[in-house]
């Protein structure tokens, strides 16, 4: 199935850099000190921030190449050309953009030691310049994946994401610990993503066409891109709002509290968001009633296979966290874990048509949705967290995100009868399990919560999964395999075949 296989690429993209982020952190603060580290991770989140914000024109390339593929390498290539100088140009502002914010960040806002403020002050040009880099890497990226060309994408960011955390850290090692070393480091691994990104968007589309621009093309991208945009800088500041309410509330204790296993919560979305970044350019290149039932059925699909590892998580928290904390876990992390565990469940369902809508070239409604929603979802999480604590601010993130979801599934189409119905028990067993959390205190109850849940969910997924993914995900599992055996032995010997 070339879904499951976009959709592994994706995920070993994504998830070997960030194995690889949380084993790096120990050397990284025994190297440069655990200040210089945290100037270090606030340049990387000012670059990732400005980076990704593309002017959407990565998702829009995407779209733009899946839903034209029938119309010839010519004007496959002008389109792409016509992405790479608009983002050439506009990777400037976006430069000058970030030069201008750090500046006033690190010179005015941050309380930097002299010493690392003369460091990092003559070294943010070079931080500047990662941001027309990360942005054309997203376009160069998105060209590849409208083909659905995802093992190249999935080398580059594994390759590219990786020397970003160990090229600094060897200069810290072998050279020196001046941030301008290490910020020119993490430029040379960006360079080194775009290279191979770049390598293959020339072979797949450019190597026979020359350079080229077109205006109807440029006008087509920033149609679909500025939707995209306002998406990009708004869906971060849903992320980050809940922290910033608590800490004007609360304080730093209660933020650390919530953000630990918000963070590990957050990692579980690497699955989902693989398999729905494989799905665009499917949606985007079918008609529209096939790409609709695909939307369906892998909604339902995503609900069911991501159960059973959140309804674990969730009867397990308490224990996990005390295994890895120790005596440094603030107990409000375990009563805020289920429950944001239970509204990145919810997230994940969302992520399927929120990629439906965009590839079908709807990105107004999602960017729309989410400027209405980050007024809602800051009043309600004043008002619940000022009536329950660090339990309320993380329940309001649960109903964000539940709602979010439906309204999505809703615009999609896919929320009929049917598939309310399939959803409806792996929901179940989800809040069962943020109930039992909430009410158990020993970790053999809860083990014994986590086996009967999640064995009920992976019947549910078993049983409740659409026909053809239930199929397919059977074939490629020992239980499956041996069942085909069996149906093929059963055959009289004439009409045996071997297994595809």
């Amino acid at each position: 199935m070339k879904l499951l296989r976009n959709s592994t690429y994706s995920l070993l993209g994504a998830a070997v850099p960030a194995l690889l982020s949380i084993i790096t952190v120990p050397f990284y603060i025994g190297a440069i000190g655990a200040e210089r580290y945290g100037v270090l991770a606030i340049a990387w989140l000012v670059l990732g921030y400005f980076g990704a914000a593309d002017f959407g024109f990565g998702r829009a390339i995407t779209q733009r190449v899946a839903a034209m593929q029938t119309i010839g390498p010519a004007g496959l290539a002008r389109s792409v050309w016509s992405a790479i100088v608009s983002m050439a140009g506009l990777g400037v502002i976006g430069a000058i953009l970030l030069f201008v914010f750090a500046t006033w960040y690190f010179g005015e806002i941050s309380r930097l030691t002299p010493a690392l403020h003369a460091e990092i002050m003559p070294a943010l040009w070079l931080l500047a310049l990662g941001s027309p880099l990360v942005a054309l890497n997203g376009v160069l990226a998105g060209a590849l994946m409208g083909t659905e060309r995802f093992r190249l994408v999935a080398i580059a960011n594994l390759i590219g994401t990786s020397a970003l955390l160990l090229l600094p850290l060897a200069a810290a090692w072998w050279w020196s610990i001046d941030l301008g070393s290490l910020l020119l480091a993490a430029l040379a691994a960006r360079f080194a993503g775009v290279a191979i990104v770049g390598g293959g968007v020339w072979h797949a589309f450019l190597q026979h066409a020359r350079l080229s621009f077109s205006w109807q093309e440029f006008r087509s991208l920033t149609h679909f891109g500025a939707w995209v945009m306002v998406t990009a800088l708004v869906s971060p500041l849903m992320v980050l709002s809940d922290r910033f309410v608590i800490g004007a509330m609360q304080n730093a204790a209660a933020v650390a509290a919530y953000a630990i296993p918000f963070q590990i919560a957050s990692r579980s979305l690497m699955l989902p968001f693989a398999i729905a970044q494989a799905l665009f350019p499917r949606f985007a290149a079918e008609h529209e009633p096939q790409a609709r039932s695909r939307c369906r059925d892998f909604a339902v699909f995503v609900a069911l296979i991501f159960a059973p590892p959140i309804i674990v998580l969730i009867c397990l928290a308490e224990p996990l966290l005390r295994l890895w904390l120790g005596n440094l876990l603030d107990p409000r992390s375990i009563m805020v874990a289920p429950w944001l565990l239970a509204g990145f469940w919810t997230n994940a369902i969302a992520q399927v048509p929120f990629g439906f809508i965009q590839a079908r070239g709807h990105p107004r409604f999602t960017a729309l949705l989410q400027v209405a929603e980050l007024p809602i979802y800051a009043a309600l999480l004043v008002l619940l967290g000022s009536a329950y604590g660090l339990p309320g601010f993380a329940a309001a993130f649960a109903i964000r995100c539940a709602a979010d979801s439906l309204v999505l599934c809703r615009k999609a189409g896919a929320l009929d009868r049917s598939t309310l119905l399939q959803m409806a028990i792996p929901a179940i067993l989800v809040g069962a399990g943020v109930a039992g959390a909430s009410c158990l205190s020993h970790w053999q109850h809860e083990l014994t919560l986590a086996f009967a849940l999640g064995g009920l969910s992976l019947l549910a997924l078993l049983f409740l999964a659409p026909i053809s993914l239930r199929r397919q995900l059977l074939a490629r599992t020992p239980l499956g395999q041996i069942s085909l055996l069996a149906r093929l032995w059963r055959q009289p010997p004439g009409e045996r075949l071997p297994p595809a």
